[in-house]
């Protein structure tokens, strides 16, 4: 899944936004919360397609790397 998925976020989201995403998501995946392994992979998911998107020259070179991918 590419992170923009993952964050439920489109390519062209701002940072509050994939911030907003985040937040929510990792509330409700966050292993402590529930307690089935599945959601613990989800939530690591969740937490590096954060750090990806979070960084603004990560997520520029993600965006690159996924382009030329396609």
């Amino acid at each position: 899944k590419i992170h923009y998925e993952i964050l439920c976020v489109d390519q062209n989201a701002s940072q509050s936004e994939i911030k907003a995403a985040y937040r929510s998501l990792a509330k409700l995946y966050h292993p402590d919360t529930t307690s089935s392994d599945r959601n613990g992979q989800d939530f690591i998911d969740i937490h590096n397609a954060y750090a990806t998107l979070s960084d603004p020259a990560a997520r520029a070179s993600y965006d690159c790397s996924s382009i030329l991918s396609i």
